[in-house]
């Protein structure tokens, strides 16, 4: 069953907007935990919601279980929904921390700093653009910022909202309306440095 996982793709406290909460979305916060909200079309030949919510809690009993060593639950599930006029599902799941989510979804989810980055053997694209306008990053202010601010490096395909305003990212993605990066149509890494 765990590939049915795989439909669900991954899914923020702040998709206040319902449009908002019809793509998936991951929310991170500034502690490292994650909240995913996973939205994809509902097809009721396939399962009901009730069989949906099951699978979904066991999948999440299961992940804790391997990880006894914790001293919380990995992963909690929130939420499963039907949304709108039941075409699409909606499931929100929080995460304790980046690796779980990582883990869990079998995806690149990065939060830290630049040290705690090339500490972990990941490479920190430096080709960054300025999320304000798209404009290539100034190197001086870009090395300034990368000493100490910190980075969400992912490939996750997602709406991406960040504990902290954003200041550069990869190119060839963009910003959203309310401050999220917009990493939904993005197809391999996308490296975000924060203000702070």
């Amino acid at each position: 069953l765990h590939h049915q996982r795989g439909i669900l793709y991954s899914l923020g406290k702040l998709c206040r907007l319902t449009a908002a909460c019809e793509n998936t979305s991951l929310v991170v916060e500034k502690d490292g935990k994650v909240t995913s909200y996973l939205v994809n079309t509902f097809d009721k030949d396939f399962y009901n919601l009730d069989g949906l919510t099951q699978m979904v809690e066991e999948e999440a009993e299961e992940f804790n279980a391997t990880h006894t060593e914790a001293t919380e639950n990995p992963m909690n599930v929130k939420t499963v929904q039907v949304l709108g006029d039941g075409a699409m599902v909606q499931v929100v799941q929080e995460f304790a921390d980046t690796d779980s989510y990582a883990e869990y979804n079998e995806q690149d989810l990065f939060y830290g700093t630049r040290v705690e980055a090339l500490a972990q053997g990941l490479t920190v694209n430096r080709e960054l653009v300025n999320a304000a306008d798209g404009t290539p990053a100034d190197s001086e202010k870009l090395d300034k910022a990368l000493e100490k601010n910190h980075l969400i490096i992912t490939n996750a395909s997602a709406y991406i909202y960040c504990p902290y305003p954003v200041l550069y990212i990869s190119e060839g993605v963009v910003m959203g309306e309310d401050g999220y990066v917009d990493a939904s149509q993005s197809d391999g890494v996308v490296t975000i440095l924060m203000k702070k």
